[in-house]
């Protein structure tokens, strides 16, 4: 979309440059070439590069999950060929930690934990990915795993759909009913 607009732009300047420089004076008839006639469709392409929005859909809450059935995985966590895909049972059994994030304590396993259990390699980045706090949208964060691996946690919800707190992420950014974790 930028690109369209610089195109639009350099598009629709350069008749001013051109008189600038010592174009046709088109003061003078005997300088009047043709007039240029544009069809429609370059018409709306050029109404379109010069700052129309594409369309927003409305934000719709996104359906409640249902809860999870024992025996089936919480949430897949990858470092690269390796993967670790927990069950409510195993993730519940794993090391925990208590962080506190505005003005709450939350309790749950550590990315840090999850990237061990993945062998993630040092200096690696973790993709996180998830349903918004704000049930609007699905999203995504990614962070450098030194900066965030101690002071965040995934907890299991009342439904058992795995949710992210954090002291170190802005809790606009936190997500809920996590889908994937990615160490890169």
């Amino acid at each position: 979309m930028p690109r369209l607009r610089v195109a639009a732009a350099l598009f629709l300047l350069a008749p001013v440059a051109v008189a600038a420089c010592g174009g046709k004076d088109p003061a003078n008839p005997a300088d009047a070439g043709p007039t240029p006639t544009v069809s429609e469709a370059d018409a709306r392409r050029t109404e379109v590069a010069q700052g129309l929005e594409q369309p927003v859909p409305p934000d719709r809450p996104l359906p409640s999950p249902t809860p999870l059935p024992d025996g089936v995985p919480v949430l897949q966590v990858v470092a690269g060929d390796r993967q670790f895909t927990p069950t409510r049972q195993e993730f519940e059994a794993l090391p925990t930690a208590t962080i506190t994030a505005g003005g709450k304590q939350y309790t749950g396993v550590t990315l840090a934990e999850l990237a061990k259990r993945t062998s993630a390699p040092d200096g690696a980045t973790v993709t996180i990915q998830g349903t918004r706090m704000d049930n609007l949208r699905y999203g995504a964060i990614r962070y450098p795993l030194a900066e965030v691996a101690a002071g965040t946690v995934i907890y299991l919800d009342q439904s058992g759909h795995p949710a992210l707190a954090s002291a170190t992420i802005p809790q606009e950014q936190w997500l809920h009913t996590l889908t994937g974790i990615a160490f890169q």
